[in-house]
């Protein structure tokens, strides 16, 4: 039985790193269309998705017709042309979308780090996150993790064992599985609660966590607080 379920989790991973996949392959024909702008990491009339009116900041409650409509509204959809892409094979029935751009990707700008508005900024992009799973209620579709301090600004869902997956700039995927407990406890911790608001709780502080260190340096492309 552990055999046949670690063969289900890996078939459902890659299924989630499937998905981030195309999300930037249609993220960067989009960069492609408009002459290297990228489009807007947060959900807008005019972002990569739309929001909800009415259920702008509970998206999880919106009737199915209004989430699909705010899906299909966004600027990456016409490159898709599906919704199914939108939302992790793990979520909640009710959770129709799952992932989040980076806030560094056209998003909004974290205590002095740099928001890119057009693709040939992004230098290595081999190294710079686009996509990741995200919880629903992260509710602006945009991740976010501080630059100038050492601190868990959203967490993110445990539905792929203790890791999680993300796409690059670049196309290519990864799964990282976490190596800090620090990091593990804080995202169970979230998880249960639904929320993606790991700076609700004091422990969202966690100096020289390795996993903290590499997410702020891939989402950012540099870290604004000394390390080891």
């Amino acid at each position: 039985m552990p055999a046949l379920h670690r063969a289900r989790e890996q078939g459902k991973r890659a299924v989630c790193l499937n998905n981030v996949k195309s999300l930037t392959t249609a993220w960067i024909m989009y960069c492609d269309d408009f002459e290297g702008k990228l489009p807007k990491a947060y959900t807008d009339s005019d972002g990569w998705i739309q929001d909800i009116p009415g259920y702008y900041t509970n998206p999880e409650e919106a009737p199915e017709a209004l989430h699909l409509e705010a899906l299909r509204g966004g600027t990456l959809y016409p490159y898709l042309k599906t919704t199914k892409i939108f939302r992790c094979p793990v979520a909640k029935k009710n959770e129709l979308r799952t992932y989040s751009l980076t806030h560094a990707m056209n998003g909004f700008a974290s205590d002095g780090a740099k928001i890119i508005k057009r693709i040939t900024e992004v230098r290595n992009q081999a190294t710079r996150i686009t996509f990741l799973d995200d919880f629903i209620r992260d509710w602006d579709a945009c991740w976010m993790v501080n630059w100038s301090q050492p601190q868990w600004w959203n967490a993110t869902p445990i539905r792929h064992g203790y890791g999680n997956v993300f796409s690059f700039a670049d196309s290519h995927v990864e799964y990282w599985k976490w190596k800090d407990q620090r990091t593990i406890e804080l995202a169970i911790k979230c998880y249960e609660a639904n929320t993606p608001e790991a700076r609700s709780y004091p422990e969202c502080v966690q100096e020289n966590n390795p996993d903290l260190i590499g997410v702020t340096r891939a989402v950012w492309g540099s870290i604004g607080y000394d390390v080891p």
